[in-house]
């Protein structure tokens, strides 16, 4: 069964067994369903594991 065919709660899932910040967001950038489906969990997940460096990244760089 291709992967685009699970359910988006399965593709969830399988984030959140994703270990890294770069992994998780390699895998949502593989196409515009999981980009849609994972963007909001990626930055909960920076703001829980990483202290909001994303936010703090992007007021540096404008």
């Amino acid at each position: 069964m291709p992967l685009l065919n699970l359910a988006n709660e399965l593709l969830y899932c399988i984030s959140e067994n994703l270990k890294s910040e770069r992994d998780i967001n390699a895998f949502a950038q593989a196409n515009r369903r999981l980009y849609c489906l994972l963007n909001t969990y990626i930055y909960r997940y920076n703001i829980q594991q990483s202290g909001s460096s994303a936010l703090l990244w992007a007021a540096q760089h404008g």
